[in-house]
């Protein structure tokens, strides 16, 4: 190959020209300290980057929510403490105005005074506030879990005024009544498919209404059977929602243990489950379901900690309050049950004389069996309760079954502080390593993209050196001129 002075002048320019792009590479590298400024410069560590940048920006949100549900929790904490401490002021007042101390009925009065005052209390610390949510509000944390109504005690002589009632509550302040789940215990293709479900609906004075869904099961609507649960919960809802009668006032879920519940959509109709023949359901006639805001009160709200975990960081006003199995094992009843006892009634079936309730006697309950029947007596006379004057058994109930349920209700308000305790200290681990996390993915990002930045200087002075012996061999290949030749 022939090599003349223009093949030379053009290899100098290519060289020269790859020698200025190399240089203004590291200049860009000094002046930005990345490693790159585009995806071309390095497509495999660019990805990496944006990889560990998107995680760095995820674990700051991980870190948010972990700041955010500490803060939920401590407020938690410090309110069950305050409750704690409630219930104990309470149960001095039992051991003060029971046994024989000798109080009139006027000095228990006044101390029942101190107890409403208290109750009062008890709701407040419920309705407790953090940064705009109720924190034992469940997943209806906009709203107030309870509130608060008075009522009026009538003796036979004369009213004890102002006693405190709590009530859960929805989203409109209206009172919600607490109604033990309607739930299976378990699921069962073969029984879900041949049993029937009936369900009636009521007015609120609990009057029939002629309304009634009587061959609700786990069927399709075209008469096919569920494959699972999933199924049979898709088609219960399926045919409610045919039923123009029941049309969004049911709704059937599951249950994270597996489990199939009815709920009633609004807590102001009165539905109940009236018969079934499936096994999973025995127990659950006559009852009423309960509601969906109730459901909202008493639900866990998650938060995500890290990437896949998600963690549940509160507690309800329905944990606190429940403290045993029971219908009646509610700190609300009880707290309705104290003030009664204080102002010299109890809950029976007669009358300080001995005389059987009747049902047209003021406030008289019936006392119902598991299928929604009203029990009988021996002589086979309907039993009805209602508060009956008797100071002396009232006295009795505040020195015994109420320090007992109020002990209770003690223990459980600790448990769940304890259960909150907990949670704390393993969010305060999350934090931790959320903060050990952000320290090791930002360190290797910088090792991924930023430069090192004496070496990009020992390199740019080589570079430097590099350009000038380029334009010195350069000014030794230009073709010689006359002018070269003229002194």
């Amino acid at each position: 190959m022939r090599v003349t002075n223009k093949l030379l002048s053009n290899n100098f320019l290519s060289d020269m020209q790859r020698n200025l792009t190399n240089l203004s590479k590291i200049q860009t590298q000094m002046s930005s300290m990345k490693n790159f400024s585009k995806p071309s410069d390095d497509p495999i560590n660019v990805q990496r980057a944006m990889q560990l940048q998107t995680s760095i920006d995820y674990n700051a949100q991980y870190a948010v929510n972990i700041k955010a549900a500490q803060g939920w929790m401590q407020t938690t904490d410090t309110a069950l403490v305050q409750l704690n401490t409630v219930l104990t002021k309470i149960r001095n007042n039992l051991e003060k105005g029971g046994g024989d101390g000798g109080y009139t009925q006027d000095e228990m009065d006044k101390i029942n005074d101190e107890v409403n005052q208290e109750v009062s209390q008890i709701a407040q610390l419920l309705n407790t506030n953090f940064k705009g949510e109720y924190v034992f509000g469940g997943t209806a944390g906009l709203s107030k879990p309870v509130s608060t109504s008075t009522y009026d005690i009538i003796r036979s002589t004369d009213v004890y005024k102002g006693c405190v009632r709590i009530d859960y509550s929805d989203k409109d302040g209206n009172t919600v009544d607490y109604l033990p789940d309607v739930v299976s215990d378990g699921f069962d293709k073969d029984q879900w498919t041949s049993g029937n479900i009936k369900l009636d609906l009521f007015e609120s004075d609990g009057t029939t209404v002629d309304k009634e869904i009587t061959t609700l099961n786990a069927k399709s609507l075209d008469g096919g059977d569920p494959e699972n649960i999933d199924d049979a919960v898709k088609n219960l809802n399926a045919q409610i929602q045919s039923n123009p009668d029941f049309r969004d006032k049911v709704n059937v879920v599951k249950t994270n243990d597996g489990n199939i519940k009815f709920l009633a959509v609004n807590s102001s109709e009165i539905i109940k489950i009236s018969s079934t023949d499936i096994d999973n359901l025995s127990g659950v006639n006559g009852k009423q379901l309960s509601s969906m805001d109730l459901e909202n009160i008493g639900a866990s709200k998650n938060i995500e900690v890290s990437q896949g975990v998600v963690l549940d960081y509160n507690t309800t006003a329905v944990d606190v309050m429940k403290y045993g199995s029971g219908d009646n094992d509610d700190i609300r009843l009880l707290m309705d049950r104290i003030e009664h006892h204080m102002a010299g009634q109890v809950w029976d079936c007669k009358d300080a004389e001995g005389n059987k309730i009747k049902a047209t006697d003021e406030g008289a309950t019936p006392l119902l069996n598991a299928d929604g029947d009203i029990e009988k007596d021996a002589d086979g006379d309907d039993i009805y309760y209602t508060w009956v004057n008797n100071q002396d058994k009232a006295k009795e109930q505040l020195t015994n079954q109420d320090l007992i349920d109020i002990d209770a209700a003690s223990k459980q308000v600790l448990k769940v502080d304890s259960q909150i305790g907990a949670k704390e200290k393993r969010m305060d681990g999350l934090s931790d390593q959320n903060s050990s996390s952000k320290v090791d993915m930002t360190d290797i990002l910088s090792k991924t993209e930023d430069i090192d930045i004496s070496e990009k200087t020992i390199e740019y002075a080589t570079m430097i050196t590099i350009y000038q012996a380029c334009l010195q061999t350069g000014a030794r290949i230009m073709q010689p001129t006359l002018m070269d030749y003229i002194s």
